[in-house]
């Protein structure tokens, strides 16, 4: 993983923000851009994933802060461990999101690079394995599985190795190869629009890129 140095001066411990780019999917650099014109330093492991951006990064005071950008519509979010349960919501708010939500037999809630996971037993007896934001605890994505797509209908083919390739090169990705089905997900690596080299998994069914990852 290419470690990325960046400037950030954050006054606060967390923040909420809009950052300044219209409604759009955004690429890993502007993500980078933005990222260094609010105020951490030194972010590093860079994806995306459930719709959004996610790295590390050190505060002003030395410590380490997840941050969390919104690929919708820019918004960021950064959070420090030491404020689960405090400022941010903790393990007993998100077994009890999940209680509400009609989850069953609910365990090994915890905290794993910046989204909070639990693996639950559903209304049906399938057991799940689930992710939430880690502050409005919003149900992101079963692991494995692709994020929701807006306006994606349920059951449609997966798309080929051909039209795959066809989508990210439009797209803007280059040096396209080990591209693969696995687990039901396309896989890819490539090169991006910045000149970037990524580790990619794309939609099955739409071609929608769902984690964009930096590789050395």
């Amino acid at each position: 993983m290419k470690k990325t140095t960046i400037a950030w001066i954050l006054g606060a411990a967390s923040v909420a923000a809009s950052l300044p780019f219209a409604a759009q999917a955004y690429n890993a650099q502007e993500v980078l851009n933005s990222i260094h014109a609010s105020g951490l330093v030194a972010a590093q492991d860079l994806e995306k994933q459930y719709g959004y951006w996610t790295a590390k990064a050190t505060q002003q005071d030395g410590s380490r802060a997840y941050v969390l950008v919104n690929d919708a519509d820019g918004s960021l979010v950064a959070l420090r461990k030491a404020e689960l349960g405090t400022t941010h919501p903790g393990a007993s708010q998100v077994t009890a999101k999940l209680q509400a939500m009609g989850y069953g037999q609910i365990k090994e809630v915890e905290f794993d690079d910046g989204f909070w996971e639990a693996k639950v037993r559903g209304a049906n007896g399938i057991k799940q394995k689930l992710v939430l934001h880690p502050v409005s605890l919003e149900l992101l994505s079963q692991p494995g599985q692709p994020a929701p797509t807006p306006g994606a209908g349920a059951g449609n083919a997966i798309l080929s190795a051909v039209q795959i390739h066809q989508l990210l090169t439009q797209a803007g990705y280059t040096h396209i190869h080990d591209l693969e089905l696995d687990d039901g997900i396309w896989e890819a690596d490539a090169i991006n629009a910045q000149g970037f080299r990524v580790d990619l998994k794309i939609h099955p069914e739409t071609g929608a890129v769902l984690r964009e990852k930096l590789d050395d």
